[in-house]
């Protein structure tokens, strides 16, 4: 990854900052940081959009344990959960997020409980929407169940906007999960915008 980006959301910056980026300043999300373990570029896009879109599902224990030994594991971690696919996306097998935490939860040996969280509407995909309209494409798009105390770990295969990991860390957040801590195997950057649009298989997120 980039070495400057915020702290919060790990959005790439320009320079080395101590605070906040100005969007989690204005507007502090609902989780307690957002981590990614590679920028959505070069080797890494390609290998995610095999395994996202090209059926290279024996990719999410190797993905995994790569977050797992670049990324930071909360030292009061009590459950895994995942950022839910709909019937309609598992049906063509698009259910990535899914797939890594439970590989995540294995790696550490932590209990995964894909249905902490459920997908209560069809949202337009969020790749193909500008960053302006992703945060009203997943409102309210997600229920949650009871949550643990501790923290939450909330896995998702790539982050651009922020918007869904906003969206399900607040509804995890109002079902009683003490905190939640976002990973994604990749971030993509406001900056990417225009590569993932341009691109066949953009980014979610």
């Amino acid at each position: 990854m980039p070495p400057h980006r915020c702290p919060i959301c790990d959005e790439p910056r320009s320079e080395d900052a101590l605070e906040p980026c100005g969007r989690c300043l204005l507007a502090p999300p609902p989780f307690a940081a957002l981590s990614a373990a590679a920028p959505y570029r070069g080797t890494a896009r390609e290998i995610l959009i095999a395994f996202k879109f090209r059926g290279a599902d024996y990719l999410a224990r190797h993905l995994a344990d790569l977050m797992i030994r670049r990324l930071a594991v909360p030292a009061d971690l009590r459950r895994v959960t995942a950022v839910p696919a709909t019937r309609r996306a598992r049906r063509v097998g698009d259910h990535a997020a899914e797939l890594l935490g439970a590989a995540v939860a294995a790696r550490l040996q932590i209990p995964f409980e894909p249905r902490q969280l459920q997908k209560v509407r069809e949202t337009e995909r969020q790749s193909r929407l500008p960053l302006a309209r992703r945060e009203s494409n997943v409102r309210a798009a997600f229920r949650a169940n009871r949550a643990p105390t501790g923290a939450l770990l909330l896995v998702d295969d790539v982050a651009t906007s922020g918007a869904t990991a906003r969206e399900c860390a607040a509804r995890l957040r109002e079902a009683g999960a003490g905190r939640v801590v976002v990973w994604c195997f990749a971030r993509a950057s406001r900056q990417d915008a225009d590569l993932e649009e341009a691109g066949p298989t953009p980014p979610e997120g």
